[in-house]
């Protein structure tokens, strides 16, 4: 029988399970270095009694299935050193993304809130959240494409007009916007003072004047590109996911932000926004079951 360690490293947490016999383990979190990774994971290795054969990890970065340089770290995991300086059978990789929509087999139904009820005429499923940077995936035709979509340059420049904010060297890509850095820097350029993004949403969430604006505006320009991504791609279903959009709700789940989903797209595509389900994944570690799910196919 095939056991395996289950990876998820992000920008600042690694979380890890073991799947053992058919059994997933608690699963735990920790922070890291850069330098710690693979000492990490074989001391994980070690501390196990049961043989390991697989190493799974999901993390933040372009994946070309030999290698991942993640985005947030400067640290690039190839899976072929892994495997020799682990002595393992086998290492899979994924992007965290791509992660989160090989999760929705694992994850339960009670996992989806509805944020905006829809009528999908098709499959197509957009996957987006922001995070220490902005993650996308796309399942189009029941295969999942991961992209590095939040790496975008083109959209800044309207998007800061959001903010009454002039085009600006520090949001050049997309994700310099619409990320947990992003509303730090989103709120410092806007407001000449330094917060970090949790008391950001904390104050908004209680209804601070600055911090709302930054927040509102913030989800008024994630709902515009979600609406872009409609319809480009003809996805009529949206799943939401990670920390901060679970955070801000109450905020998300407003009329006011709610409206922007019929108002910030093109006039002529209104239809196509009714019929569009828009979920957010409360899950806390969809990563992991992602992975899991990708194991479970090997």
């Amino acid at each position: 029988m095939r056991n395996a360690l289950l990876i998820d490293l992000g920008g600042t947490n690694i979380r890890y399970a073991f799947f053992i016999e058919n059994t997933l383990s608690e699963i735990s979190k920790e922070k890291i270095t850069d330098k710690d990774f693979i000492s990490f994971l074989a001391k994980l290795l070690e501390e196990e009694k049961n043989e390991i054969d697989c190493l799974v990890i999901a993390a933040a970065g372009p994946n070309n299935q030999s290698s991942i340089s993640l985005t947030n770290r400067d640290l690039l995991i190839n899976a072929s050193e892994l495997k020799t300086k682990l002595n393992l059978k086998e290492c899979l990789l994924l992007n965290d993304w791509e992660a989160v929509a090989q999760s929705l087999s694992e994850i339960n139904q009670e996992s989806f809130l509805p944020i905006r009820n829809g009528i999908p005429s098709n499959e197509n499923t957009i996957l987006i959240g922001p995070g220490t940077g902005l993650g996308v995936t796309l399942i189009i035709n029941s295969q999942i494409i991961p992209t590095e979509f939040g790496n975008t340059l083109s959209p800044t420049r309207g998007i800061l007009e959001n903010f009454n904010l002039r085009d600006n060297e520090k949001f050049f890509s997309l994700e310099n916007i619409l990320s947990g850095p992003g509303i730090e820097k989103l709120y410092e350029e806007k407001f000449e003072r330094k917060l970090s993004s949790e008391k950001i949403i904390s104050s908004a969430l209680s209804g601070s004047k600055d911090e709302l604006f930054i927040i509102e505006n913030f989800l008024k320009t994630l709902v515009s590109i979600i609406n872009d991504l409609v319809l480009s791609f003809s996805c009529e279903k949206v799943i939401l996911g990670g920390s901060i959009l679970n955070a801000l709700k109450p905020i998300l789940m407003t009329e006011k932000i709610l409206k922007y989903f019929s108002t910030e797209i093109n006039p002529k595509y209104t239809e196509l926004i009714k019929r569009t389900q828009v979920d957010l994944l409360t899950e806390d570690e969809p990563g992991i079951f992602g992975c899991l799910a990708l194991f479970k196919t090997k």
